[in-house]
């Protein structure tokens, strides 16, 4: 084959002249025997079905610098969006998907580059990541889903499970001491940037051996454990008067507001909330702290913190594993994620149940006529909260918890609620017995119904309905929730035929769940936060809900097999 050096003159001018016009076209050719040996995979079917047109207008704020911050942008904000559901497609990290865009020919086509094209770097993907996630968090996982829905919408209105799953913390676990010395080391570090006079006053205060350790302390693992609990609550009356220290020095300034500022706030009250979480102290009348003891495990914080690395991560106690990281609420037909979120480990399960369905209604203008849930949803709040949320579309679909098992005596499902005279409500007790005494609860959305003593004496039911140690003249008062009615609909639907079998479906969730930590990424954080934990979430259920689309767009697509003629007679 002859070079371009034997080309006649007028052709290569030609060539010159329409390099870019040539690269489009062999571009288009090289593309072309690409995507015909690709096939069905699963770059090829989205690329080919779905636009991002949409995702580029919302995400049209953000400004792609190739170089200096003021330079024009050089990418097309549609091929960053490419790219970074690319990323997620694949579980790639950015320098990964950068890499393979720039030397693999099917995710250059993907993304939309051309053959000799300059493409993103690794920086320039990451800057467009941390944009989305804190402008437009929800619109990959919604715009993608609205466009599924138009190839398969029946899921709009199909049964909806719900459960959740612990996402790792990218962090470590850290002890008592390592946290007290960490986050005290940090809150010092923005008060010298923020007010270098007071760090210096605190500095020349503070017994700084007995917060951060002398030079030849052995390390905490080496130490017994009555060894290792001293040191924790010496180091924890140190970290109490460095707080008080800085405190002290911060009263009488008034600090303009930064950054800066904001951290050293903020690690003002995490240090205050690990000490408060983990210790209980003793101090002398002008408030210094004289002693520290470690508080016993079941009064600790709910939400302690488990790491100054990532200080949102709290503890998941999930089934016996105590899992420091993020608790991750979803809700899936059989086939796709409708909705996902993630909140901080500690958060129960109950509470991101009604903002699977108050979000689906909100973004996607449509909600389930069934969610089914495990027993964390059986209270009867939350199934009020799930009609709410949904106006009323919505039938929650769980196993009411049976509080009445660690009980002796009647509680408030042994007792009916009825309509009495002229609008008022009585309930009557297990023997028979009405009462229109109510009283609102201080505490709790519902009512105190109180039965006298005179109307229970001689009562045959006084042992299953009084505490053994009741006094006879005493009155009893049974709480009727606001919720009643919603939970006896609840028990009246869950024990109907249908409802047995729609609790039979909710263990389909499992396998999508496995399906996210196994082959999407949603086991651990890549980053640190809520806000990072949530939008991985997401971007790993578009994953997720792409592979299940490509599954069935080609079940959809297979020839079906021909049926045999039936046989005469």
């Amino acid at each position: 084959m002859s070079s371009i050096a034997q080309l006649p003159e007028a052709v290569i001018s030609a060539i010159a002249e329409n390099e870019e016009a040539l690269w489009a076209w062999v571009s288009e050719q090289h593309y072309a025997e690409v995507i015909e040996q690709a096939g069905d995979h699963l770059l090829v079917l989205v690329k080919k079905r779905f636009s991002l047109a949409r995702l580029a207008e919302l995400c049209a704020g953000y400004h792609v610098y190739s170089g200096k911050q003021g330079q024009e942008p050089t990418y097309p904000i549609v091929a960053l969006c490419w790219m970074l559901l690319l990323k997620y497609l694949n579980g790639w990290s950015l320098a990964k998907t950068a890499e393979e865009v720039q030397s693999n020919s099917l995710a250059r086509w993907f993304c939309g580059f051309r053959l000799k094209q300059a493409t993103p770097s690794y920086v320039t993907l990451f800057r467009f990541e941390q944009w989305v996630k804190e402008h437009e968090p929800y619109a990959f996982f919604v715009e993608t889903l609205k466009q599924i829905d138009e190839d398969f919408p029946e899921e709009q209105t199909a049964i909806q499970i719900g459960d959740t799953f612990a996402m790792y913390s990218v962090a470590r676990v850290q002890s008592r001491t390592e946290l007290l010395r960490d986050s005290c080391q940090r809150l010092l570090g923005y008060l010298d940037q923020v007010v270098p006079t007071a760090y210096t006053q605190v500095m020349a205060a503070l017994d700084g051996a007995a917060l951060f350790g002398k030079a030849d302390e052995l390390p905490e693992a080496w130490l017994e454990v009555e060894v290792r609990r001293r040191l924790e609550e010496r180091t924890a009356v140190a970290a109490s008067g460095c707080r008080q220290l800085v405190q002290q020095a911060l009263a009488n300034i008034t600090l303009a507001p930064s950054i800066e500022c904001e951290a050293l706030q903020r690690w003002l009250e995490r240090v205050g909330k690990i000490l408060k979480d983990e210790f209980t102290f003793e101090s002398d009348q002008t408030g210094v702290v004289l002693k520290a003891t470690l508080r016993p495990k079941h009064e600790k914080g709910s939400f302690s913190i488990g790491s100054t690395i990532d200080p949102e991560a709290t503890f998941r106690y999930h089934h016996g594993h105590h899992d420091l990281g993020y608790n991750v609420s979803i809700a899936a037909t059989t086939n796709f994620i409708r909705e996902i979120a993630a909140a901080t480990g500690a958060a129960a399960d109950a509470a991101g149940v009604a903002p699977l369905i108050a979000v689906q209604r909100e973004r996607l203008g449509s909600v389930p006529p069934y969610l089914l849930y495990d027993q964390a949803a059986g209270t009867p709040k939350i199934f009020a909260d799930v009609a709410k949320a949904s106006d009323g579309q919505t039938q929650l679909v769980a196993r009411l918890i049976d509080y009445t098992k660690s009980r002796e005596r009647f509680g408030p499902q042994d007792f009916t609620l009825e309509g009495g005279p002229n609008g008022t409500r009585e309930l009557v007790c297990p023997n028979g017995v009405h009462t229109s005494r109510a009283y609102p609860a201080k505490d709790s959305a519902g009512f105190k119904f109180r039965f006298l003593a005179s109307q229970c004496k001689g009562c045959p039911l006084w042992g299953k309905c009084r505490e053994k140690d009741s006094k006879p003249t005493g009155h009893r008062n049974v709480f009727i929730s606001d919720y009643q009615l919603q939970q006896r609909q609840a028990i009246a639907f869950t024990q109907s035929p249908a409802g047995k079998a729609l609790l039979k479906l909710r263990p389909q969730v499992e396998h999508i769940i496995a399906a996210l930590v196994r082959f999407n990424g949603a086991r651990r954080a890549k980053s640190t936060g809520v806000d990072s934990a949530d939008f991985q979430a997401k971007m790993t259920a578009v994953a997720y809900n792409f592979k299940r689309w490509r599954t069935l767009i080609i079940e959809r697509l297979k020839p079906k097999q021909a049926q045999s003629p039936p046989a005469d007679g």
